[in-house]
């Protein structure tokens, strides 16, 4: 498909789908050291993209060709969104719509906007949408629980919630069902202990002499797993390592833009420390 002078790369599923982007994508074969070294890089990956659509334009590139398009609007949204601007955020939702109406993490993200604003009737129509897209839909049942839950359908929360944490064991979904007090029908026994021992694991870690280099291997070995990360994040910050944490959580945000929102405010200060 690609000739020799390109790497075939597989996405995670996850990804794939929230950008509306096929399973595999194109990579310059005189990046491989790069690649080995440092991981995987957008940048890199879209000038594959473009030199492999400039030889030879078909149609079976076409999602390539749509997410170059817009890819510079993802890095605006992202900084609308962490700036709280979210009617320039929607704008920017409205351009990736116009350029991919079938682009999941745009309904992710107006999803994300409208909560954000108290539109929660317009939150449930974008969340609903994004649904219709993919076959991974925890982001978008997540969002739309937390939408339930503000509009007092605690019912209608309850029921996603358990669904979610069926389906994906999310530890967001297990936490909310202890808080929300769904124990009787729901949660076993031993799912509410196992959840009660792991905060306290979180939360008391000791960094140990090679405890960085440790986290490093956590982080190689848990690069495509969200809820792995977003622990391994926690406990970095909870120990002051905040340049790996930093690393840690923008890979949760590339690998989910709900997640990747909800954390930019926590990006920034991370960064400035």
């Amino acid at each position: 498909m690609f000739g020799n002078k390109y790497l075939l790369l597989e996405l995670d599923k996850l990804e794939a789908e929230f950008y509306h982007l096929p399973s595999v994508v194109p990579y310059l074969a005189k990046y491989q050291k790069k690649l080995d070294k440092d991981g995987f890089d957008w940048d890199d990956c879209i000038e594959a993209m473009k030199k492999l659509i400039k030889e030879d334009d078909c149609e079976e590139y076409k999602p390539y060709k749509l997410f170059i398009k817009k890819w510079p609007l993802y890095s605006q949204l992202s900084q609308a969104s962490k700036d709280k601007r979210f009617k320039d955020a929607r704008k920017i939702i409205d351009k990736i719509l116009a350029i991919d109406l079938l682009d999941p993490s745009a309904y992710l993200n107006l999803g994300y906007c409208f909560r954000s604003e108290k539109e929660y009737h317009r939150a449930e129509q974008a969340y609903r949408k994004g649904l219709e897209l993919v076959e991974n839909q925890t982001p978008f049942l997540t969002g739309l629980a937390k939408t339930y839950e503000e509009l007092g359908k605690f019912e209608e929360a309850i029921y996603l919630w358990n669904q979610i944490h069926q389906e994906s064991g999310s530890p967001e979904a297990l936490r909310r069902l202890l808080d929300l007090k769904v124990y009787s029908t729901t949660l076993s026994a031993q799912e509410i202990k196992n959840a009660k021992l792991q905060e306290l694991k979180d939360g008391d870690l000791s960094p140990g002499v090679n405890f960085e280099r440790l986290m490093l291997k956590e982080f190689q070995k848990s690069y495509n797993d969200v809820d792995a990360l977003t622990k391994l994040g926690v406990r970095l910050v909870h120990n002051k390592f905040n340049k790996l944490a930093l690393k840690v959580f923008e890979r949760v945000y590339q690998l989910s833009k709900v997640t990747g929102v909800e954390i930019a405010s926590d990006l920034a200060k991370l960064a400035t420390t």
